[in-house]
């Protein structure tokens, strides 16, 4: 499960890194013909793939797996060919001459394979976990130093102004507004209760109009859950860096965006100016803590800065042609991202069928020829798991007693806990009129009478077939058959079979 998961994780992260390396392209290329906000949503596109494991049927994906497959496929007929080779010969006669080779394939590759997936799994998942725990942690520290210095504002004009840009973005709910002389410049912070900080409340009346303006936008547009998947996603693909490359891209586009919407909302070139000279001013707060990357800020670097001093000032209107384009872009991008695929889940399955079911028939083939022997011997835990089985079928103690003086100590007292909650418990014993329950002292006297030969196939062949000749009920020897020989399962087939005319068992699907 583990592995799958694991795979599973590997197939998106394939995927998902294609398609930022191609968003990245698209928006290098166009951009001057696509706007910020439209260059900022589009990574929503890779986001989905590094996290949703579904996809058509065929997928890029999907033809790259059977490409490999048929690699594999190409090593297996080798094996195979061992078996087309013995078609006038006892198949058999092969496999006693191969034994040790397959016990060393077994042990080497499987093995010790399956050991190193365990491994890169709980490598991957102590990773993952602990990455999401240093954000978790740092970003509740961040939000506990703020609201531990800040105090509420309760100027009646700051918070006018506030309600007014509210208004104007149509928020109907009202976000507290706090100061903080400590942080390094304004931002919103908290999920279910935002609130805008200021490192300063002495701003004129347009340059704070400005500052929650900015603010607002980002609630508005919910970016604080949309920064909160991104760093969702890092965490789960911690080890692509193509991800790392996506999440500065977004974090980039978000304030770029932002400031695109603010300056659509302004009506001059000089207003334009003013939220220009805003955005400098943020960068002049000397603040101690600088923000984390999980809040939204009004102030950045300088070369940020620069490039969205320039984006505010040279901001144009979005053209016909420009928003046909981004239309275009939009769809091409989005089916490229939907038929990459995924290629362990759904569409995969199809995939690897014809090789799955070649190595079903090599296994199959491999059972026939190490069939069970009449003299094989029946471990003690085999045992437990034939006697727990039948007890949950059937109150009849002479049946389970068989197995008893074979059984381990640790299975020998799972025998009542099972019968308590076995099918047929609380049932009354027609003869006597009691309770049928199982007790101590019978499990005690069968323990006492110990075998001096061990179990073996041979004897659970005749048990079975006793069974069966007194219920004719499949389901109290179901699990007896991987312990029988060929021909105790077709003496209980034909017993059965004997005893139920329609619906006939062919001996040959059990072996």
């Amino acid at each position: 499960m583990a592995w799958t998961i694991l795979s599973l994780v590997l197939s998106l992260s394939l995927t998902g890194g294609l398609m930022i390396i191609l968003i990245f392209f698209v928006n290098l290329v166009f951009l001057k013909k696509t706007s910020c906000r439209w260059r900022y949503y589009i990574w929503i596109v890779a986001i989905a793939r590094l996290l949703l494991p579904f996809a058509p049927e065929k997928n890029l994906i999907t033809n790259l797996g059977a490409h490999v497959y048929s690699m594999l496929q190409s090593t297996s007929n080798t094996n195979n060919s061992v078996f087309q080779k013995t078609k006038d010969t006892d198949i058999v006669t092969v496999f006693e001459n191969i034994p040790e080779k397959l016990e060393v394939i077994h042990k080497n590759n499987i093995l010790v394979l399956g050991n190193a997936k365990g491994y890169l799994c709980l490598f991957w998942l102590m990773m993952a976990l602990l990455f999401f725990i240093y954000k978790v942690t740092i970003y509740r520290s961040f939000a506990k130093f703020v609201q531990a210095g800040s105090i509420p504002v309760d100027d009646i004009s700051r918070i006018e102004t506030l309600s007014t840009a509210e208004s104007k973005l149509g928020i109907n709910k009202a976000i507290d507004l706090w100061v903080n002389p400590l942080i390094s410049s304004p931002m919103l912070i908290g999920f279910f209760h935002p609130r805008i900080v200021l490192p300063d409340i002495n701003l004129s009346e347009q340059a704070f109009y400005y500052t929650v303006l900015h603010e607002l936008v980002h609630y508005k547009r919910k970016d604080m859950f949309y920064k909160w998947i991104v760093q969702v996603v890092v965490c789960i693909h911690w080890f692509n860096p193509l991800v790392y490359i996506a999440n500065r891209s977004i974090s980039h586009l978000c304030e770029l965006s932002c400031d695109e919407y603010v300056v659509s909302l302004l009506n001059s070139k000089e207003q334009c100016k003013e939220y220009a000279s805003t955005i400098l001013n943020a960068m002049a707060h000397p603040g101690s803590y600088k923000e984390r990357s999980s809040t939204l800020t009004l102030g950045e670097n300088k070369k940020l800065l620069k490039e969205r001093l320039k984006s505010i000032m040279n901001n144009k209107k979005n053209t016909t042609f420009n928003k046909a384009l981004m239309v275009i872009l939009t769809g091409i991008i989005t089916f490229t991202g939907i038929f990459t695929g995924s290629y362990t889940v759904g569409a995969s399955n199809n995939a690897n069928s014809e090789l799955q079911s070649q190595t079903e028939t090599l296994l199959r083939q491999r059972k026939i020829a190490v069939n069970k022997s009449k003299d094989d011997t029946i471990s003690a835990s085999e045992a437990d798991k034939m006697a727990l089985a039948l007890i949950d079928k059937s109150w009849m103690w002479e049946w389970v007693e068989f197995y008893v003086p074979y059984m381990s100590e640790k299975g020998a007292k799972k025998l009542i806990p099972a019968s308590q909650s076995a099918e047929w418990a609380g049932s009354v014993d027609m003869t006597t009129g009691k309770e049928i329950k199982l007790t101590k002292k019978q499990i005690n006297k069968a323990r006492k009478h110990k075998p001096s030969e061990p179990l073996t196939c041979g004897d659970i062949d005749d048990h079975a077939l006793m069974i069966m000749q007194s219920t004719g009920n499949w389901e109290y020897i179901s699990f007896m058959l991987p312990y029988m020989t060929h021909k105790g399962i077709r003496a209980v087939v034909r017993c059965y079979n004997s005893k139920h005319g329609e619906n006939e068992k062919n001996a040959a699907d059990y072996f």
